[in-house]
């Protein structure tokens, strides 16, 4: 496998994120594939972003747009990242139905 051209990294706020949504999969909806899924489909963005960062359409919408956000969809959710130098940081996922833009 060839080297990837960016560093993805995760906010605190991502990193909530995602756990708050794996254990929302495990315990309220009881499935646990359903939080692997969800696991292996964000791996799944690091490594589309990690390659090609600007694969994924820039958000144009509000404060979000302003401050550069692109957006990743998979699955019903939604990571919300900006490109910066040769790094690639994730700084929220939202499931698709949130505002995301108000909620950023």
């Amino acid at each position: 496998m060839s080297a990837m051209a960016y560093d993805v990294t995760y906010t605190e706020p991502a990193e909530l994120d995602k756990e708050r949504i794996v254990a929302y999969l495990v315990l309220e909806k009881q499935s646990r594939q359903a939080a692997e899924r969800f696991l292996a489909d964000v791996d799944h963005v690091v490594e589309n972003l990690a390659n090609m960062p600007k694969t994924y359409s820039a958000v144009t919408d509000g404060r979000a747009a302003e401050a550069g956000y692109r957006k990743a969809g998979f699955s019903s959710y939604v990571a919300l990242y900006r490109v910066l130098d040769k790094t690639v940081e994730i700084d929220r996922i939202f499931h698709a139905k949130q505002d995301y833009a108000r909620l950023l």
